[in-house]
């Protein structure tokens, strides 16, 4: 092997030990492990990974950032203390934390999409004045009867609490200029709109205030078999009971609009004949419970059935309310911006890392720039020698042919 050959590889072959080099040791420089198992930034102020052994465990108090994922699947942590300098926390931070029973939440300014998805025996948790939204899904299937949303809360997704069976009553602190609660329900500020109803509620008494019950406002209740609608409720917007197992529904007479509700069919709606209960009921061939009748209707049956309406009952009550506002559902469903370094989540909701070497400023590591530079040396020594070899046995060749 000719000296110039030698001297390339063994550039491609320092480069690539250099580069292994530089890695493990940006790696090691930049992050800290505590004897708690807490990995956290060279600074002390990003919570990274954590391996420790679990139990009641308390975030380190340099901590204001906590990455998504962090404590992901991990069944062995019952409880967890945030510090007060922590203010941010990851989307999925304890996502599938099985055993994680309470939480204080320290001083987070959010509560993320999937923060405790899955935490199957959370019971408990104090949402800190410094939270102004809670996320998609942030609290589905928990085990907690009741929560408070403080007045700092300004947008909440009507999905956060999904699947949470035990849910009875959501308590909105008063000053809340977004939301409002009647009957353990979340209402808008005014009260005038129906927003969510907790799984868990086997009974609902609507404000008298309401005039509007949103889409998705009963999505999933599955206690409740009946339901009275007040007399100030004109509009059931699309979808509201989408999901629900109530089978009789009373629906008065000021009731002008009730849009398409997918996934819920009652086996009886009471209501007068010739408003737009009776148009929906035997639009979806429901039977339909005469309570009286219309004030443009003279028609003094005590019963009837979808059978024997006419064809002026037939279509016109089933159409969406275009006109209904839809409802505020705040952070959007699925993936929201998570915050805290260079980390990211994945679709599985793993917690993954760039993986590109940096400075603790971002900045890529200058070694391994050299690195780079003395692979690139290398392989231009051995492109140069293999081109020198090719003009040299061309030269041969064409002397032999001479010859």
């Amino acid at each position: 092997m000719k000296k110039g050959t030698r001297i390339g590889w063994l550039l491609v072959a320092l480069s690539i030990v250099l580069s292994v080099w530089v890695i493990t040791s940006q790696h090691s420089e930049a992050n800290q492990t505590t004897t708690d198992g807490f990995e956290l930034s060279d600074d002390g102020t990003e919570l990274i990974s954590y391996a420790g052994s679990g139990g009641s465990i308390t975030i380190p108090s340099t901590v204001t950032t906590i990455d998504a994922g962090v404590f992901s699947d991990d069944t062995t942590i019952t409880g967890v203390t945030l510090s007060s300098a922590t203010t941010s926390l990851g989307e999925g931070a304890f996502a599938g934390c099985t055993a994680l029973s309470g939480v204080s939440l320290g001083n987070i300014t959010a509560i993320r999409a999937n923060t405790f998805y899955g935490c199957t025996s959370l019971s408990s948790v104090t949402i800190p004045s410094t939270v102004t939204s809670i996320g998609y899904r942030a609290f589905y299937n928990t085990s907690m009867s009741g929560i408070t949303i403080p007045s700092s809360v300004t947008s909440i997704d009507l999905k956060a609490f999904e699947e949470s069976k035990n849910l009875t009553n959501i308590a909105v602190s008063s000053g809340n200029s977004t939301y409002s609660s009647v009957d353990g329900c979340v209402y808008n500020a005014s009260s005038t709109r129906l927003l969510l109803v907790p799984e868990g509620k086997s009974s609902v008494s609507i404000s008298g205030s309401a005039t509007t019950i949103a889409s998705s406002a009963f999505n999933r209740c599955q206690s409740i078999a009946s339901l009275t609608v007040p007399d100030s409720i004109t509009t059931i917007e699309s979808d509201a009971f989408s999901g629900s197992t109530i089978s009789t529904i009373t629906i008065p007479k000021t009731t002008t609009s009730i849009g398409e509700q997918s996934g819920w069919t009652p086996a009886v709606i009471y209501g007068y004949e010739g408003t737009a209960a009776d148009k929906y009921a035997a639009a979806h061939s429901i039977t339909f419970i005469v309570l009286g009748t219309d004030d443009n209707n003279t028609d003094n049956n005590n019963t009837n059935t979808n059978s024997n309406n006419t064809a002026d009952n037939t279509n016109t009550g089933a159409t969406t309310d275009t006109s209904a506002t839809t409802p505020t559902t705040g952070l959007s469903g699925g993936a929201s911006t998570t915050s805290g370094g260079s980390s990211n989540v994945a679709a599985d909701g793993t917690h993954q890392k760039d993986a590109t070497p940096t400075t603790a400023d971002g900045d890529i590591d200058p070694r391994f720039i050299l690195c780079a530079a003395i692979f690139a040396g290398g392989i231009a020594i051995l492109v140069n020698g293999r081109r020198k070899k090719a003009i040299y046995t061309s030269i041969r060749h064409e002397d032999d042919l001479d010859d």
